[in-house]
């Protein structure tokens, strides 16, 4: 690219596979190599910084990169070197002695280097800086902590040169305010996104054929059949699911449907071993494989190979990451990618449909920059200290440059100042030697106190917390982890699925357990991990206008069934079998309810007689299922403003259950008595005060709990190393629960307590879309139904309540159920 060779900050977005992460080191080569020719090529000279979201990524670059220099007669001038945490200490003390031209690296690792004064002088040299995968760090904590490693780099070279930084990304959007994420602030940045012709087909399939409804358990053994067809046809197949315990489920019922080719059937996620997944992809590159099932970890860039098809259990809930994991089949701008989106319910399937036109269409999610995380420039105040000290004028102009900490005010950083200096105002007076990491010196420059200091912040460096996953061996190899509140469940000789395998629990330790082998054993306990992907707001709003026109052609102009499908099967490229079993549910749905839209809240009222037998009569508890088509993340944020709301007005606490396109609300009869309206209801939706009421909501909540526990370890409060060894987690537990409790009392101002807050609605509430939500419903039509039986639409949040409840009957089962009633009540309407 021009604007590389020119010295010129660019940010590439190109289709996976048309060679952009070459594009971007090409420039850097070429001005290296014409060093190397005009003599000026110094050793010991860091010139080029790649930085990866991934090890795994990290290392497919080394090895990728060394062939163009090979190529061109220059891997003995032009020196490589790799820098990450599994980096043997010889290859770090070499890389010290010697730094190579190009380092590539990640964001924790090039952290731990920027304060240590033997990488001073190489760092100033450079002059490149590519960050690969950008969007991948473009939404999150780690994004914002790169960024201010990038101004921290900044300095090291000079006032007299800004650094050339190259981003890089197959998904993203908006391009201006990533490219303003990537160069910070004032600084220009070339935007060019590369319009590659590369064809790509995304197609839909459903095992549910005509019925919407099909009895218990006929849907997940279809689509086993199904995808299990899609693999045998296939030389390399991906299959990604939206949970790690999802793709441990998938892959053992995949094994069992193709036996002939069990060996070649193998699982990737994030909780299996390093050499696990390694030993995955190398053979997954080397042709030995037939499928891979995985969650998310082989959505990003990594060399796996060639893949015929991308198969996706249910859509990865937005388009940026639909186009990612369909990129990854035909991983070159010559072939066709192919990507299969398959249903697993009949909401799910008008979800795949929605999906599959966006993602032609690619109408990319924007992304949501997380900013001024307090722990991060704690974190990083500490690392610049204890690169030769700073003043805290310096601090705040290196934050405020990187563009998550734009806003960053003078009031704001003082505080986090104070907490350095020894806790905060609650902490200070007892405890300032425990949580003190800097002292003034005298003359305004912040310096670390103790060598100590320095030694837990580079064990520590880093926004990625403890997770509390114990370790599962079978014999002396680590197969991986699983949750530490799984494992509490557990009894000996129960058999889960890890690593595609059925295994059987034998013993436990200290933080590991230990497993043998139970091939051909079915688990005796539910799967682990169920963490769910939420809907993007995008993807949730699409689906919402599809249900308004349904209802529109199917309710006001009263279309024929064959003129809905035509319009459904033309709109949407869908079947004629698809295109029936979603009229049929939505034909279902007006016969017991009305039809949700976005220009319409509905509320359905239902008592299940069945819901809990022990239930003495009048102590019932009423369901209301409110149709609110925004997200989970939104609807968690909304309905936490709601049950705050209904406790305030009516007393006692409600059960909720949140969905993607909804939420249910269980309360007593009571509390319904008061609620019976849609006015009654309208009162509660109003959007005044709607961000007190959800901080309210989330005073002392688990969510803020356990979110502090990872900001108090980004922020040094909580160390999660310590030198030569890792804390248990009980440990860090106890010490953030103390801390929690302390901060909430004597200092709920704390900054580190702030962020755990900001986090809660940030990161796993979308707190933002609920608040306009509820300013656009005002002006919405309001409808509150009493449905005899759980409607269609209903369906998916009252199985998620049958789930999270622990009741004992099968999701398939709950819905067979609830279908029968809806059918018995259609008979007795007719009649």
């Amino acid at each position: 690219l021009p604007h590389i060779v020119a010295g010129e900050s660019v940010l590439l977005s190109s289709p996976t596979g048309s060679g952009k992460t070459l594009a971007g080191f090409l420039g850097v080569i070429d001005h290296l190599a014409r060093d190397h020719e005009a003599g000026s090529l110094r050793a010991k000279q860091i010139r080029a910084i790649y930085v990866s979201p991934l090890r795994a990524l990290a290392y497919d670059i080394e090895k990728n990169l060394r062939q163009p220099l090979e190529g061109l007669g220059l891997s003995e001038v032009i020196r490589v070197g790799l820098r990450t945490g599994d980096t043997p200490q010889s290859e770090r003390a070499k890389q010290r002695r010697s730094p190579p031209h190009i380092l590539i690296t990640t964001p924790e690792s090039l952290a731990i280097m920027l304060p240590q004064k033997v990488f001073a002088d190489a760092f100033s040299t450079c002059e490149y800086f590519i960050v690969d995968e950008l969007h991948a760090l473009a939404e999150n904590k780690r994004g914002s902590h790169l960024m201010v490693s990038l101004e921290r780099l900044e300095r090291i070279i000079g006032p007299d040169r800004d650094l050339c930084r190259v981003g890089l990304s197959a998904t993203v959007a908006p391009m201006q305010e990533v490219g303003h994420f990537l160069t910070g602030v004032d600084r220009p940045c070339h935007l060019e996104e590369a319009k590659v012709e590369r064809r790509s087909l995304v197609e839909v399939l459903t095992p549910l054929r005509r019925k919407a409804y099909p009895p218990a358990g006929y849907t997940a053994s279809r689509m086993i059949r199904d995808i299990a067809a899609i693999v045998d046809r296939n030389t390399a197949t991906l299959i990604f699911t939206n949970t790690r315990s999802g793709a441990e489920n998938i892959s053992h019922r995949l094994k069992l449907a193709l036996p002939k080719l069990e060996s070649c059937i193998e699982t990737h996620h994030s909780s299996l071993d390093r050499d696990v997944r390694l030993e995955v992809e190398d053979r997954l590159k080397d042709g030995e494989l037939r499928a891979v099932v995985c969650s998310t970890s082989l959505e990003l860039g990594i060399d796996i190979g060639c893949i015929d098809t991308v198969v996706m259990v249910s859509t990865p809930k937005g388009i940026s990451r639909t186009l990612q994991r369909v990129g990854r089949s035909g991983h070159s701008i010559h072939k066709m990618s192919h990507g299969v989106l398959v249903a697993t319910n009949i909401n799910d399937l008008i979800e795949c449909v929605v999906c599959a036109e966006m993602t032609k269409q690619r109408d990319l999610d924007p992304v949501r920059i997380l900013e001024n995380a307090t722990d991060v420039i704690a974190q990083h105040v500490v690392g610049m200290a204890m690169g030769g000290g700073i003043t805290a004028d310096d601090a705040f102009a290196t934050l405020s440059r990187a563009w998550p900490f734009r806003n960053l005010t003078r009031k704001e950083f003082q505080r986090v100042i104070r907490y350095l200096e020894g806790g905060g105002e609650s902490l200070r007076e007892q405890y300032s030697e425990t949580f003190g990491k800097i002292i003034d010196r005298g003359d305004g420059v912040y310096i670390t106190p103790s060598k100590k200091v320095e030694r837990d912040y580079l064990v520590n460096v880093g926004t990625i917390h403890a997770d509390g996953m114990v370790t599962v061996k079978l014999g002396r190899r680590r197969l991986g982890s699983v949750e530490e509140g799984f494992v509490k469940g557990l009894r000996m000789g129960d058999v889960f699925v890890l690593a595609g395998r059925p295994v059987k629990f034998v013993e436990i330790g200290v933080g590991e357990i230990f497993v043998e082998r139970a091939d051909g054993r079915m688990p005796s306990v539910p799967t682990w991990n169920a963490h769910k992907i939420p809907l993007s707001s995008g993807l949730a709003r699409e689906v919402s206008e599809l249900r308004s026109e349904m209802d529109r052609r199917m309710t006001i102009e009263e279309q024929e069934p064959d003129h809905v499908a035509d319009w459904l099967i033309e709109r949407w490229s869908i079947s004629d079998t698809n295109a029936r079993a979603i009229i049929d549910h939505f034909t279902n749905q007006l016969i017991i309810s009305e039809i949700p839209t976005a220009e319409k809240l509905l509320i359905e009222v239902f008592r299940d007689p069945e819901d809990d037998p022990s239930t003495k009569p009048g102590d019932e508890r009423v369901h209301f299922f409110f149709h609110t088509l925004i997200g989970r993340s939104a609807n968690d944020a909304l309905s936490r403003i709601l049950s705050h709301r209904v406790k305030e007005a009516v007393g006692g606490n409600a059960l909720v259950t949140i969905d993607d396109y909804g939420f249910l609300m269980s309360v007593q009869n009571f509390q319904a008595a008061g609620l019976s309206t849609a006015d009654a209801w309208r009162d509660l939706f109003q959007p005044k005060n709607a961000a007190s009421d959800l901080q309210t909501a989330l005073d002392g909540s688990q969510l803020v709990k356990w979110q502090f526990g990872g900001v108090a370890q980004t922020g040094l409060m909580v160390p999660r190393n310590l030198p030569g060894k890792q804390r248990q987690l009980r440990q860090l537990r106890w010490s953030s629960e103390i801390l929690f409790r302390v901060l909430s009392e004597h200092e709920p101002d704390h900054p580190l307590l702030e962020q755990a807050y900001r986090e809660a609605t940030h990161t796993f509430l979308d707190a933002e879309r609920s608040f306009s939500f509820l300013e656009e419903v005002q002006n919405a039509q309001w409808k509150i139904v009493e449905v005899a039986a759980v409607s269609p639409f209903a369906f998916g949040m009252y199985a998620s309540k049958i789930k999270e409840s622990m009741m004992m009957e099968s999701i398939d089962e709950a819905i067979e159920r609830l279908y029968r009633a809806l059918q018995e009540h259609n008979v007795r309407d007719s009649k």
